[in-house]
C-alpha cells in the first residue's frame, strides 16, 4: 500500500442556504417563459378536449357508437342496412358502428328494449308495435320514425316444377315461411287467416312449414327439398333469389284479384303495388301484389343530432347508393314520410324534413 498523507486537505463546504449556482441570465429568462406559458398551454389543452366530440363527428353527433338491426346475413335488408350506416360513418369520422341481424318484428322489440339504436321494419308493423296490437303484447312507446328506405313487396317464390299457380296450391306444399319475428312470416300468417287457414291446417293437409333463413331456404329449394319461400318486404332484386334463379327455374306467385281484395279489406295497412317486371331470370313479374314500405325507426332517446345526421346522410347520398345497390333503385326522398302509419317522427329527422320543405 502507498503512504497516506498525514495532512489531508479539507474540502470547503458552502454555507447553508447558499446552494444556488451563480446567476445565469439566459436560464432565468427560460424559467420565466415556462412559468408564463404553462397555464396557457393547460388552458388550450382543456379547450381542445372539450371540442373533441365536435371535431371527431362532422355532424355534431354526441354518440360515439351507433347500432342498426337488420335481418339475416346475406339478405337484402342486411346489405341495405350496412350501406345506410356506412353513409352515416362518412359524415361522422370516428363513429363506431355495428350491423346486427334481426327481423322486421324483432327489430322493433330490440329498439324498445334498448338493444339497438335504429332498425329496419315494415310500415304496417311499426304502428302495431307502437299500439301494442297482436302479435305485440305491450305498447312499444320508445319507437320513433326516421324515414322510408325502399318500397317492398311480399314475394312468394315458387319452384316451377311444383306447379303452384294459385295461393290455395300452397296448402299442401313444403314452405319456408321465414323465421319467427320476421315481418314476412307475419304477413303470410295474416294472409292464411284471410283464407281460413293456419299452419296446423297446412300440416293436416300434408304440408310442411319451415322457419328458416333465406340462405338456407334457397339452398333447400335448390336441393329439391322445398316448394315455396315467403319473403316479405324485399326489393324485387333479392340477391339470394337472383342467385337461385341462375341454377333453378323459379317463379313468383301472383295472388288472384279476389284474394287480394279480401286481404286489403281486412288489413288496410297493407299497400297495393305492382311487382316490377322481370325481377329474376325467367320470371315475368308485372302483376298486382301486396306491397309495404320498408322503413327506418329509431329509439326515442337517440339524440336529435344523430337522427338528423342519419336521414341527411342517407337521402343526400341516395344517388350514389342507388348506383351501387339496385335494391334501392325505387327509393326517393319525396317518399320519405309516406311509410309513417302512426309513429311520432323523431325531432331530429323532423328538423331535416322541415329544412327541405317536406314537412
Amino acid at each position: 500500500m502507498g503512504r497516506q498523507n498525514p495532512h489531508p486537505r479539507k474540502r470547503r463546504r458552502r454555507p447553508a442556504g447558499n446552494n444556488r449556482d451563480p446567476p445565469n441570465p439566459k436560464t432565468d429568462r427560460e424559467d420565466d417563459m415556462k412559468r408564463f406559458f404553462q397555464p396557457i398551454a393547460a388552458g388550450l389543452a382543456t379547450a381542445l378536449l372539450a371540442l373533441t366530440p365536435v371535431i371527431g363527428h362532422a355532424d355534431g353527433m354526441p354518440e360515439k357508437t351507433l347500432s342498426i338491426s337488420t335481418s339475416g346475413k346475406g339478405g337484402a335488408w342486411f346489405a341495405v342496412g350496412t350501406r345506410v350506416i356506412r353513409e352515416v360513418e362518412k359524415a361522422n369520422p370516428g363513429l363506431v358502428t355495428q350491423v346486427q341481424t334481426g327481423g322486421g318484428l324483432t327489430n322493433l322489440r330490440k329498439i324498445q328494449a334498448g338493444q339497438a339504436d335504429i332498425g329496419m321494419t315494415f310500415a304496417f308493423a311499426a304502428p302495431m308495435a307502437y299500439e301494442g296490437i297482436a302479435p305485440f303484447k305491450e305498447k312499444h312507446d320508445k319507437l320513433t320514425y326516421l324515414g322510408v328506405l325502399f318500397p317492398g313487396y311480399l314475394q312468394i317464390v315458387t319452384k316451377k316444377s311444383a306447379n303452384i299457380t294459385k295461393f290455395e296450391d300452397l296448402f299442401d306444399k313444403r314452405i319456408s315461411a321465414g323465421k319467427i319475428g320476421w315481418g314476412g312470416e307475419l304477413m303470410f300468417r295474416l294472409m292464411l287467416d284471410t283464407y281460413g287457414m293456419d299452419y296446423d291446417k297446412i300440416r293436416a293437409k300434408g304440408g310442411v312449414i319451415n322457419h328458416i333463413g333465406t340462405a338456407q331456404a334457397t339452398q333447400m329449394m335448390r336441393d329439391g327439398n322445398l316448394d315455396a319461400i315467403i319473403s316479405g318486404g324485399s326489393p324485387p332484386s333479392h340477391p339470394k333469389f337472383a342467385e337461385l334463379s341462375l341454377t333453378t327455374p323459379i317463379d313468383l306467385l301472383a295472388v288472384d284479384g279476389a284474394g287480394l281484395d279480401k286481404i286489403f279489406a281486412k288489413y288496410p295497412s297493407f299497400v297495393e303495388s305492382t311487382m316490377p317486371k322481370a325481377p329474376y331470370k325467367g320470371v315475368d313479374g308485372g302483376f298486382r301484389a301486396i306491397g309495404g314500405a320498408v322503413i327506418l325507426v329509431a329509439k326515442k332517446d337517440l339524440s336529435d343530432e344523430a337522427a338528423y345526421s342519419i336521414v341527411k346522410s342517407f337521402y343526400e347520398g341516395l344517388d350514389g347508393i342507388k348506383a351501387d345497390m339496385k335494391q334501392l333503385k325505387e327509393a326517393t326522398f319525396k317518399a320519405a314520410l309516406s311509410g309513417n302509419k302512426g309513429l311520432p317522427v323523431h325531432p331530429g329527422a323532423a328538423k331535416y324534413y322541415k329544412e327541405k320543405g317536406l314537412m
